[in-house]
């Protein structure tokens, strides 16, 4: 069957995900090794695992800035113990999957979440039909904002039911078998022991790794966020809005970023609970999260697209501060009646 709209992702070269952190440097006699990984078919906890085992450490030891998804070519920063990095870099290719790290500098302290200035993207834009097309051609860059909802890979695995939310909801509310239920049936990588686990359903998340119980406790929060800012386009937009369901997930979109632009006027930010889960237990950290983002996209040449007959394609370069997702920037903007300006 032929997708109807906009296509991303057709092929993992067709997204590709570059972190920017500005991370100090020292000589070699430095405790820490900075690293780029790379990698596509692999989320970075699943990376973070073999890495680590390939080194022979904890992978507690190995610490990043931020999550890529498992879908396109991503590359971002790892660090590790400098002796625990033997001469030749160790990778994987399997299945289409690969992973493979490259040499950063060394530096004197770990990195974490949070330190992550942001991420450049190239995306190609596939199916794009002849009126679509004909809006981005010619236009050497556009400035636009759009409403800075987590997207759907927050939620679940790729072709995978999007219930992580679910699972961090039940961990919140101490409901560990129905957690440890509802992970068995996600597709992701820790699914598997999930599925198989005999002991207690709360020793199952004690055994994680501490960032990925975590991540479980943030789509749970990333869902109520996402269910704020929906009541805030609803009272905002005049009925210049509109709802849609994306993999089971709801949205409200607007029709324009001038649009966007009455939303982030009425409330730059809206109130998010950070979650971390530190002795067992989930903790949590009051935070805010931006409503709206602007941002400034490169455009390439629009060209036919082979892969899709009588339909175009088009490259387009953007950065993203951290935490926003370029499938939630591009699904709006390619269904704006004009893509910059116009009436609001």
């Amino acid at each position: 069957m032929t997708a109807r709209g906009p296509v991303l992702k057709h092929v993992p070269e067709d997204f590709v995900v570059r972190e920017t952190m500005v991370v100090p440097l020292a000589d070699a006699t430095a405790e820490y090794r900075y690293l780029l990984l790379r990698k596509s078919g692999y989320t970075t906890m699943e990376a973070i695992r073999h890495l680590a085992a390939a080194l022979d450490v904890a992978s507690t030891e190995v610490t990043y800035g931020g999550l890529k998804d498992e879908d396109g070519v991503t590359e971002q920063l790892v660090a590790v113990p400098a002796q625990a990095v033997a001469a030749d870099l160790p990778g994987a290719r399997e299945d289409g999957r690969w992973w493979e790290l490259h040499h950063y500098g060394y530096g004197p302290a770990p990195l974490s979440i949070g330190r992550l200035e942001g991420n450049g993207f190239r995306v190609v834009v596939r199916n794009m039909a002849p009126e679509l097309a004909e809006r981005f051609a010619g236009a050497r860059k556009i400035t636009t904002f759009f409403l800075n909802y987590y997207d759907t890979q927050r939620f679940g695995v790729p072709n995978g039911p999007k219930r992580t939310h679910l699972v961090g909801a039940a961990m919140v509310d101490g409901r560990w078998d129905e957690a440890l239920h509802e992970l068995a049936g996600l597709g992701a990588p820790e699914s598997a022991t999930a599925a198989g686990w005999t002991g207690h359903p709360k020793d199952h998340f004690r055994a994680l790794d501490p960032r990925t119980a975590s991540f479980y406790l943030a789509a749970h929060s990333s869902h109520g966020w996402n269910a704020a800012l929906r009541a805030l386009v609803g009272t905002t937009c005049g009925g210049k809005d509109f709802e849609t369901v994306v993999d089971g997930i709801p949205f409200r979109y607007v029709n324009s970023p001038l649009a966007s632009a009455k939303v982030l006027a009425a409330s730059p930010v809206l109130p998010f609970t950070r979650y971390g889960f530190v002795d067992g237990e989930p903790v949590t950290t009051a935070s805010e999260r931006t409503t709206v983002v602007q941002t400034t996209i490169s455009v390439g040449p629009v060209e036919g697209d082979p892969e899709h007959a009588g339909r175009h394609r088009v490259a387009l370069n953007f950065f993203l501060p951290s935490g926003s997702y370029a499938t939630a920037a591009l699904r709006q903007i390619t269904s704006y009646a004009t893509l910059a300006g116009g009436a609001g």
